[in-house]
């Protein structure tokens, strides 16, 4: 493999004025300098024959590399198919592991996608960045409303490995007049969500209840955090016949796949938003879509996928 070629110093371009006002030729200047003798004779011509400036062709080669075309990797079918994909959710990262789960041809990089990003201000459609934390006061939140409350620390430690189906975790996302309740699978990263008009404790347990009626036999344990809404726990757990633990309070982290699924969810339905006026059939697009992006901890297939156990191409072939 041959030398990379490096651009030449403003400390070599002197040298190189010297030399050539002694009437050195190119191929004994290129020998001293190490370079190639081809290169010395193209540098010599950014200046009148004669009179090569060190300054001047210095000014020159910036000014050339500054508004040279920049070489990328991705071409127009590239971004025609990477930017449908950043509309509707899907992270730099999934798109380019998912080209390479496909076998597309001339599949390119995350880092790439980012930069293609930025080159064609895009960066709008990119999942938001997590909000610094804020410290909270107080220790136990509304753990005192929940009668009954089962601290996570008893939850069996297999929850934890992420072996088995049926883990689930549940949380509320509010918006004006009305609010998600959002449940989620820990192996497959499954969505269920559903429209209630109040945070009612009474209004929170029929929707989960209704909701994860498809998923009856399927459900192990779920984990709350420690909101009100949840003081009905007792007949959720009933229905469902599973096990109901909740997390410390402020430890949002304890029920981070949640946490982040309503991360997903705030991008179909950001804070402020009228929650109340949408249609049920709004919601469940927002969960298709969701359960339709490839996950990493899936190895880059959806939580459909993971369930269907069979991978669908969703790219075009370039």
């Amino acid at each position: 493999m041959g030398n990379q070629y490096k651009q030449l110093t403003l400390g070599e371009r002197y040298q190189i004025e010297a030399w050539n006002s002694l009437s050195i030729s190119a191929r004994e200047i290129g020998k001293m300098l190490k370079r190639g003798n081809k290169s010395i004779s193209i540098e010599l011509l950014r200046c009148p024959i004669g009179s090569y400036c060190a300054e001047q062709a210095h000014r020159h080669a910036f000014q050339k590399r500054k508004f040279a075309k920049k070489h990328t990797k991705c071409s127009q079918k590239h971004k025609d198919i990477i930017k449908p994909l950043l509309e509707i959710g899907w992270s730099p990262e999934q798109i380019a592991g998912r080209m390479k789960e496909e076998s597309i041809e001339n599949t390119i990089s995350c880092s790439t996608i980012y930069n293609l990003t930025k080159r064609e201000y895009w960066k709008t459609l990119l999942p938001r960045k997590g909000k610094v934390y804020k410290q909270r006061k107080g220790t136990e939140a509304g753990a005192k409303l929940i009668p009954n409350r089962i601290d996570i620390s008893q939850r069996p430690s297999i929850v934890d490995e992420n072996a088995e189906f049926g883990h689930w975790e549940g949380d509320t996302v509010y918006g004006q007049n009305g609010y998600l309740v959002t449940m989620v699978e820990r192996v497959s990263k499954l969505l269920v969500t559903c429209k209630v008009r109040s945070k009612s404790k009474k209004a929170v347990t029929r929707g989960i209840n209704r909701m994860m009626k498809p998923f009856k036999g399927l459900c192990k344990t779920i984990t709350f955090d420690n909101g009100g809404e949840f003081a009905g726990h007792a007949k959720i757990a009933k229905h469902l016949n599973c096990d109901i633990y909740f997390a410390k309070p402020y430890h949002s982290w304890q029920r981070g796949l949640n946490e982040n699924t309503n991360g997903l969810l705030r991008r179909f339905f950001p804070k402020g938003m009228a929650i109340g006026e949408l249609a049920a059939k709004e919601v469940k697009q927002a969960e298709f879509l969701i359960n339709s992006r490839p996950r990493k901890a899936l190895n880059f297939l959806s939580p459909s996928e993971f369930l269907n156990g069979k991978r669908v191409s969703v790219i075009v072939t370039i």
